[in-house]
């Protein structure tokens, strides 16, 4: 796996990114950085004459470096600037690194049960991983990949099988944490879970009981990165999938991650949605969210719609961020914000409801 996954990867806590959707980096940070790295060559030449991936782990590695000496409080602004100032320093072109920090996915993929199999009252969430749930009958059923949060595949995800399933659905929980080793101070970039949802798609495809004409995903927080990526025919050809999804949900998602400015003057650090988008997304957001904010998905959905795309939202004005979580979690940010999550049973049952409509819609 890359140092910049592995950066990104420990960054992270509770549901998503925490540091770099909250505080604005200090040009300070970025120059405590910058130094840093030219201290580390004797002769600068030596860095400029590196790779850019060689560059990048160097950049990279300094920022992890400070990040456990707490000389810097966002990392994902001052990294990427300073990484900026030595390039012109070198005298290299920025690299068209926007598609490549997209799609980073490095991991191994996943096994996946090829058995048929059927909840029962003795089913745990941890029973999912990487297997088939079907409803009784022959079949063929639609089917749906379920990408969990950064937190990893919990307790919520198997109330979500089950509404699937009563709903006469087939359902994939696709297990990207625990099927790895990974652990809650080292998450996966959204692109993993991407990935992972292609390669559960193929093998659902070839499933006999399943209708593959009729595959969809739905994603909370980090997996509903993933759900916007999944619209983009480029992440199809990156991960050479031949098969797409017939439509994606996003559950408490946003559309982009980067310093939290109004107006935005600098560009986004990941986008997970953007203009090539071509498979039906419906976005289901919680305007009290400050992990994953709505704000962040406008103007750009409006012009989406503008443009004819298959795009659908909508926003629960009192809902918080993890709405169908019940767990005893307070979201921090570094500029002293908090948001603790607030379980609602009637907007999970909405959600969940305007997930199967959606879905029925793209049949």
């Amino acid at each position: 796996m890359s140092v910049f996954v592995k950066f990104l990867q420990t960054l992270a806590f509770g549901s998503l990114f925490a540091l770099p959707l909250a505080h604005a980096s200090s040009e300070a940070e970025t120059q405590i950085v910058y130094r840093a790295v030219k201290e580390k060559f004797p002769s600068f030449s030596l860095y400029c004459q590196q790779n850019e991936e060689q560059r990048r782990s160097v950049v990279m590695q300094t920022v992890m470096t400070l990040m456990s000496q707490r000389k810097i409080k966002d990392p994902m602004t001052a990294g990427p600037q300073a990484g900026a100032l030595l390039r012109q320093d070198c005298g290299i072109a920025a690299p068209a690194a926007t598609v490549e920090t997209r799609w980073l996915a490095t991991a191994k993929p996943l096994t996946f049960d090829s058995a048929r199999h059927e909840l029962s009252v003795f089913s745990s969430h941890s029973s999912l991983t990487n297997k088939v749930f079907t409803p009784k009958g022959e079949g063929p059923f639609p089917a749906v990949v379920l990408s969990h949060t950064a937190g990893g595949l919990q307790a919520h995800m198997l109330d979500q099988a089950r509404f699937l399933i009563n709903a006469g659905y087939a359902v994939l929980a696709v297990d990207t944490w625990g099927s790895r080793g990974y652990s809650m101070s080292n998450e996966s970039h959204p692109a993993e879970s991407a990935k992972d949802a292609y390669d559960a798609l193929k093998h659902l495809a070839g499933l006999s009981y399943i209708d593959k004409t009729r595959i969809y995903q739905a994603g909370f927080s980090l997996g509903a990165f993933a759900a916007a990526l999944l619209t983009s025919p480029e992440g199809a050809r990156v991960f050479k999938s031949e098969l797409r999804f017939r439509a994606t949900v996003g559950h408490y998602g946003t559309c982009w991650i980067g310093p939290r400015r109004e107006p935005r003057s600098t560009p986004a650090i990941f986008n997970a949605l953007t203009e090539d988008m071509d498979r039906p997304l419906l976005m289901l957001m919680a305007a009290k969210d400050i992990e994953t904010p709505p704000e962040n998905c406008f103007p750009l959905l409006e012009k989406l719609k503008a443009d004819g795309k298959p795009i659908s939202w909508k926003i629960y004005p009192d809902a918080t961020h993890g709405w169908d979580k019940q767990v005893n979690f307070v979201f921090r940010t570094s500029s002293g914000e908090s948001m603790p999550y607030k379980y609602d049973a009637q907007v999970t049952n909405d959600a969940t409801e305007q997930m199967i409509a959606f879905f029925n819609m793209y049949r």
